[in-house]
């Protein structure tokens, strides 16, 4: 299975409004500079996790972006099905109308190909966005340190 661009970069996303903690919604161009993502797709990323109702946004001064719900709700499997549609390494062997096949009578390949999306999908729906803020190590959390150290040092 290959990953779109546009689907890391909502999983960046999301990433990071779960390590915000739902403190202080999260404006676009601080989801920007913490995913490294430009702001221009950004915002179009957020319009379609808006409209999926992963995240909500804050109108005003004071207003961004925050997770709809908390992060241990959240899987990247939802994320990948909004992105990326079925998840199935091939057409044959998607669970909900899969292309017809000629090779489909006594063909074994199509069985290790179900295997392979249940795999995926098991993995991907058992990881939660609180558990990749677990996980994360190096820029994901420096950068927040450095923005807590700024605002206490203030």
């Amino acid at each position: 299975m290959w990953i779109t661009r546009r689907t890391d970069y909502a999983g960046r996303a999301l990433l990071a409004l779960a390590l915000a903690d739902g403190n202080e919604p999260l404006k676009l161009h601080e989801i920007s500079e913490r995913t490294f993502v430009p702001a221009s797709v950004l915002e179009q990323v957020m319009l379609q996790l808006r409209g999926a109702a992963l995240v909500r946004s804050e109108r005003g001064p004071l207003g961004g972006y925050r997770l709809n719900r908390r992060p241990e709700e959240v899987t990247f499997e939802e994320v990948v099905r909004l992105f990326q549609g079925p998840i199935a390494p091939i057409g044959c062997a998607t669970r909900k109308k899969p292309e017809p096949c000629p090779m489909e009578i006594g063909c074994s390949m199509r069985t290790m190909w179900q295997e392979i999306r249940d795999a995926t999908i098991a993995i991907l729906h058992r990881t939660t966005f609180a558990d990749l803020a677990r996980e994360a190590e190096g820029v994901w959390v420096a950068g927040n340190q450095a923005e807590a150290k700024v605002a206490a040092d203030a």
